[in-house]
Parts: structure tokens; C-alpha cells; sequence
């Protein structure tokens, strides 16, 4: 399994994007920085894009992808958006309305849409494509999930955005493939109380979060950093003892 970084930042200054992974050559996770990264080539292989929650930053790139791809006359299959029935919910009312922006998943005709919602459940494994998927709720102040991905023997988690949670822990714990956990650090710690109010974690509130976690066999890559604070949560991340623990690197490719 490759991840490739496309953005890993929860805000966007020159050379920082937003959160968008991309797994191998069809899957990306969340949609924060497609179009900016991805060529008309790449971005024409996507088709499942998995949205953790509908705040702009993960989704913000969904609607220019659809854009760049209803001109093509090759293209013939639609870009799978695949989350929860409360998030596809508030993206077709909010996002994909004609008022905000087109509805592509009638576009350019009902027959040869750009984009097909599909609705998952949560808590149940779910095949897509070649990949054994698992919506996991997670705390945050919209409705939300993380992400298990399985292929083959291999599987990873990623959590979104999310504050102090349980069930991504039981899940990890469960799981003997799980080979990296992809999780957000949002703010410094004494940033602790915004951190809170919006569902975030900080350093010191990962580290109490890593005490659930009953192995140490996992690589631990944090996500969703705000770009002005990068020093100082570089510094308190340091002191989380975890045998490999670090910051997603914007334009690095990992594989598992």
C-alpha cells in the first residue's frame, strides 16, 4: 500500500495544503488538496475519494475534480464519494445543491454522472474496490468518522479530524494488520481548550490518547497540524515516548 501526502496541514499558507492522501492510484482520503497537486492524468484514475467530515478544508477540492473531469469525452465512470449517510446527506444539501455549486452527480447527464454518492455504514467492514473499508465514529462537533483500510495483510487507519475518542482505539487494538494510525494534532498544548471546544487534539491530549493503545508495534503519522504553530508542536511531540511516532511530510510517499 502507497499513501502519497497531497496536503497534511489543518491550514492552508504558501507551501502548506490541507489534508488529502492518496492510496495507491484510485483512493484518496479526504479531498483538501486534489486539484492543486494532481494532474488532469491523475486526477482521471481517482474513483473513491473517502470524506471523513464535511468541513470545507477535507471536502474544498470534490468540486473543482468534477469540473476538470466533465470535460473529458473519455471519461465514463463516476467518482465514487463514500462516507456515512449523515455526511453524504449534508454534502448533497449544502455543497452539491445548484446554488453552491452544480449537481454533479446528474452531470452531464443522470446516465454518465461525474460523482455518485455512496452511503456506508458505520462499525461494518465495507468492500471498495480492492480495499476492505471500516467507517469508525469519531468526536467532533459535525458528524464524522476515521478510517480503516485493508489490502491484503496489510491495513492502516486514519483518523480525520477528531478529539479524545475511543472506538478508533478499540479498532486498532483489534486489529493484528493494523501497521500505522494516521492521527491529528491540531493545536499546541496551550491551545488545550480550543483544542477541546472544537474537537481537536493537542500533544498532551494525544499522549493520553496513545495510553489506550495496547501495542507499540505501530507507526504513528500525525496529521491536520496548523502551519503557525509547526515549532512548538514539533517540540512537545518529542516528548511523547512511542518507539516511531512523527509528522506527515507534505509530498512524501509512505508504503505498508
Amino acid at each position: 500500500m502507497e499513501i502519497r501526502v497531497l496536503g497534511c496541514f489543518g491550514g492552508e499558507l504558501p507551501g502548506f495544503r490541507h489534508c488529502c492522501l492518496k492510496i495507491d492510484e484510485r483512493l484518496l482520503l479526504d479531498a483538501g488538496a486534489i486539484t492543486p497537486v494532481l494532474n488532469l492524468s491523475e486526477q482521471k484514475k481517482i474513483q473513491y475519494i473517502l470524506v471523513t467530515h464535511t468541513h470545507l478544508d477535507h471536502i474544498k477540492d470534490i468540486p473543482f475534480l468534477a469540473a476538470n473531469l466533465i470535460k473529458e469525452k473519455s471519461f465514463r465512470r463516476p467518482v465514487h464519494i463514500v462516507s456515512t449517510a449523515p455526511v453524504i446527506g449534508l454534502i448533497k444539501t449544502h455543497l452539491f445543491n445548484d446554488a453552491l455549486w452544480p449537481d454533479f452527480s446528474v452531470l452531464p447527464t443522470a446516465e454518465w454522472p461525474i460523482l455518485k454518492f455512496v452511503e456506508i455504514q458505520a462499525e461494518v467492514d465495507v468492500p471498495i474496490g480492492n480495499y476492505l473499508i471500516r467507517a469508525i465514529p469519531v468526536n467532533h462537533p459535525v458528524p464524522a468518522v476515521g478510517y480503516f483500510i485493508k489490502q491484503g495483510n496489510t491495513a492502516i487507519i486514519y483518523t480525520g479530524d477528531t478529539g479524545p475518542s475511543d472506538q478508533i482505539w478499540e479498532v486498532a487494538n483489534q486489529r493484528p494488520e493494523l501497521r500505522a494510525l494516521l492521527i491529528e494534532t491540531s493545536f499546541p498544548n496551550k491551545l488545550s481548550e480550543v483544542a477541546q471546544k472544537s474537537g481537536h487534539l493537542t500533544p498532551r491530549l494525544l499522549k493520553e490518547e496513545l495510553l489506550k493503545l495496547n501495542r507499540n508495534d505501530l507507526t504513528i503519522l500525525l496529521a491536520h497540524m496548523k502551519p503557525q504553530y509547526l515549532p512548538v508542536l514539533r517540540k512537545e511531540i518529542k516528548k511523547i515516548r512511542y518507539p516511531r511516532i512523527s509528522l506527515l511530510r507534505q509530498g512524501a510517499r509512505y508504503y505498508f
